[in-house]
C-alpha cells in the first residue's frame, strides 16, 4: 500500500499538519508526501506541449504525482478565500496534461484506480465549497474515487486547533482505517 499526500499548508506546525500527523499514524505502507510550499513544482505555463505530446513539458517535483504507483491521494489544505491554497492551485494546473491529452490527442492518460481522502481546515467563514469542487476535479484527473464519506473538515480553527478538534481527529482515525 502506498498513500501521497499532496500538503497544501505553508506551516510546519498548523491545523492541517496535525491532521496529517494524525492520519500519518494510522496508515499503513508507504507514505510519500508533497509539500505544495516547499517542494519545486511550478505551475502550468500554457506551453501546450501536452497537446501535441500528452506529457508535461516541464521535468520537476510534479514527475512524483505523475508517476502513478500509489493506492491513495490525500489532499490537504486549509482554506483560504474559499478555496485552497495558492501553491496547491499552481500544483493542480498542472494536471492540464491529463485533460489535454484526451482532448487534442484523443488518448487517455491510463491512471490507476485509487482512493482521494480529502482534509480542509480553516477558520472565519468556513464556507468549503469552492475549495471542494476543486479538489474534486484534482481527484478526477488522478484516477480517485472521492466522495463525503472521505471528507474532514475541520472549520473552527479560530476558535479551537484543529488537534483538539475531537470530531476531526475522531473521523480521520475512522477513514484511515478505510484508507488502509
Amino acid at each position: 500500500m502506498k498513500t501521497l499526500i499532496i500538503n497544501g499548508s505553508p506551516r510546519k506546525k498548523g491545523d492541517t499538519v496535525a491532521l496529517l500527523d494524525e492520519l500519518k499514524k494510522h496508515l499503513n505502507g508507504e507514505i510519500i508526501e508533497i509539500f505544495a510550499y516547499k517542494n519545486n513544482i511550478s505551475p502550468c505555463i500554457d506551453c501546450r506541449y501536452c497537446w501535441k505530446e500528452g506529457i508535461c513539458a516541464i521535468q520537476d517535483d510534479m514527475q512524483i504525482i505523475y508517476n502513478d504507483d500509489y493506492d491513495n491521494i490525500v489532499i490537504a489544505s486549509p482554506i483560504y478565500m474559499s478555496g485552497l491554497t495558492g501553491p496547491l492551485i499552481s500544483l493542480a494546473s498542472r494536471l492540464q496534461v491529463y485533460y489535454a491529452s484526451k482532448r487534442f490527442l484523443k488518448k487517455e492518460i491510463k491512471v490507476s484506480p485509487k482512493k482521494g481522502l480529502l482534509i480542509l481546515v480553516g477558520g472565519g467563514s468556513g464556507e468549503p465549497d469552492y475549495a471542494i469542487k476543486v479538489a474534486k476535479w484534482m481527484f478526477k484527473q488522478l484516477g480517485a474515487t472521492y466522495n463525503k464519506e472521505f471528507l474532514i473538515l475541520s472549520l473552527n480553527t479560530d476558535n479551537i486547533s484543529a488537534s483538539q478538534d475531537k470530531e476531526a481527529m475522531k473521523k480521520i482515525r475512522e477513514v484511515a482505517t478505510k484508507l488502509n
